[in-house]
């Protein structure tokens, strides 16, 4: 038996639960078509700019569509997926497949996933239909940019994870992989495709709404109380599509989702429930909302980067206030204006998006339709607050950010979800306490990682939970192995006391025994461990070094 920390519900479990599933409304052409590409093709790409409704689309239909069709579909993967688990208590472990198979195989151990192969993991959890035909294993990993390139810290894990799918790909004729990435990463994803060993694979992509997909889609949500709102849909569409720059008039041809559902959540509160809206003033309220989302995007991305509000919006309306910036704005020059992570941020929030022209990255603003929010940017007006998602929103947050390579912007996020965390979310507390304890251990700060894994036992002991005390045990033990292997004899004891059965949390403290010196217990230690599992890697390893130097 395993003892884990409780995984809670699989990630995109929560798009199925959400009352807004009927979103992809106006979208089911694209559904049929991105199941059917993904039915008949080993490898297939995804793309679309920020905000188009990507994760979306699969999780609130292609994927619920395919599972009613009786197909094998694991639950959707996250690059930036964390399980609830200290990192420093696995004896090793791959940042990029510990995410995807924690998201795949939301209820195993982290360290049982840890030694897993994409490959094996598709060869065990193989499914046959009603007439013992074996089926097709669908698997999509949403996020994959991070696969095509990474800092130097975490190339290793990158290129032995591509190596991995390549090898699944090779010899699990029966994967079927889906791939999801933003449209201006496109260009180094199919360099990836190759390199998984299909350069043709198939590809879809998936843009902005048409006008009459738009309606269908406002309809659905507006009609989420009961009241008719045909009539409101379409005028609401119209608005988002009329352009105003400098007095003319333009309509665009197609709509932004996240702006659509952005209108569609404010719109019945701002109308009081209104059915019968003038031009006028549902102009007013759109402008309203949409300079508000502007100026509170840019409020929580000067608060999260450290930096003035008023020289942030005063570069954001110079950069996309005039026509060269609704065209598009060089990266590098941007880069000159703004920091990086902050070009990023704006690009998370969707106010701006990327594009790739002539072989040269642009930023434009993600729909025309803002050009008079930023143009309202410069009145004086009351402040607007800064709105915070919920702790454990907060928290995802600070895994994408750490995913993103932005450790300081994982850290803020991490800090801010404990302090948000009310009598009721005392689990969400000791996650986010483990999280931060991984990122200190990531970075190399053994004494804040360990300080953090005993603050995180102490809230699960209060719950309490023996299983995640013994895993934080484990992962300070594990943490001072090389600086205080006496102590880590101690917390690899009191761990193995809460977890006898987990050979993993025996093979740590046979080490920590051998750097104690105690090369007998650490022996004995060892062939405990081998009786009960012959092939354990990490046991094999010690004890082959350890009976060198006896």
């Amino acid at each position: 038996m395993n003892a884990q920390f409780p995984s809670g519900p699989p990630v995109d479990e929560r798009a199925f639960d959400d009352p807004d599933r009927e979103i992809p409304y106006g979208r089911a052409a694209e559904i049929r078509e991105v199941a059917e590409t993904w039915r008949t093709n080993r490898l297939t790409l995804l793309s679309g700019r920020a905000g188009a409704g990507k994760t979306t689309l699969l999780c609130s239909g292609v994927i619920p569509a395919l599972r009613a069709d009786g197909a094998h579909v694991p639950y959707l993967a996250r690059v930036a997926h964390r399980p609830p688990f200290p990192m420093a208590a696995l004896s090793e472990h791959n940042r990029f497949r510990l995410a995807v198979l924690g998201s795949w195989y939301p209820r195993a151990s982290p360290v049982q996933i840890s030694e897993l192969t994409i490959e094996s993991f598709v060869r065990k959890h193989r499914r046959v239909d009603r007439f013992g035909d074996q089926l097709p294993t669908l698997a999509a990993i949403d996020g994959a940019e991070a696969l095509l390139h990474t800092t130097d810290r975490y190339e290793r894990h990158r290129r032995d994870f591509v190596d991995d799918l390549a090898t699944a790909l090779d010899r699990a004729p029966d994967l079927h992989l889906l791939l999801i990435v933003r449209d201006d990463a496109l260009d180094d994803a199919m360099e990836l495709l190759a390199r998984l060993g299909h350069p043709r694979a198939a590809t879809r992509t998936l843009g902005p709404l048409t006008p009459r997909a738009a309606r269908e889609v406002a309809a659905a949500l507006l009609r989420r109380d009961g009241r008719r709102a045909e009539g409101v849909a379409e005028a609401l569409v119209q608005e988002l599509r009329t352009v105003r720059p400098s007095g003319a008039v333009q309509t665009t041809s197609r709509v932004e989702p996240a702006l659509l559902r952005l209108l569609c959540d404010r719109l019945w509160c701002e109308l009081s429930g209104e059915t019968d809206v003038s031009p006028e003033c549902l102009r007013t309220v759109v402008n309203r909302v949409l300079t508000e989302f502007c100026a509170h995007s840019l409020a929580m991305i000067a608060a999260d980067q450290s930096l003035p509000l008023r020289v942030l919006s005063a570069a954001f309306r110079t950069a996309f206030g005039d026509l060269p910036g609704r065209a598009g704005v060089l990266a590098d020059r941007l880069y000159e204006d703004v920091p990086r992570a902050v070009v990023h941020a704006m690009q998370d929030c969707h106010l701006i998006r990327a594009s790739i022209r002539d072989g040269r990255r642009y930023f434009q603003l993600q729909h025309p339709r803002l050009i008079e929010a930023i143009e309202r940017l410069g009145e004086p007006t009351v402040p607007v607050p800064i709105r915070r998602p919920g702790p454990s929103a907060r928290l995802r947050q600070a895994h994408q950010a750490l995913a993103d390579d932005d450790p300081e912007l994982a850290r803020h996020h991490a800090e801010a979800a404990k302090r948000a965390c009310g009598e009721g979310e005392i689990r969400t507390l000791g996650d986010a306490t483990i999280f931060l304890g991984d990122i200190a251990y990531d970075l190399g700060d053994i004494e804040t990682a360990t300080a953090r894994y005993r603050e995180a036992a102490a809230i699960f002991e209060a719950v309490p939970d023996n299983a995640a005390v013994g895993w934080l045990l484990t992962g300070i033990g594990r943490a001072l192995l090389d600086t205080a292997p006496a102590v880590a004899v101690r917390e690899l004891q009191a761990a193995a006391a809460r977890l006898p059965h987990e050979l993993s949390v025996q093979t740590a403290l046979g080490r920590a025994l051998w750097r104690a010196g105690r090369t007998r217990a650490a022996a004995a230690v060892f062939e405990d461990v081998l009786g009960h599992d012959s092939h354990n890697r990490e046991a094999l390893t010690a004890k082959r070094n350890l009976s060198r130097i006896t």
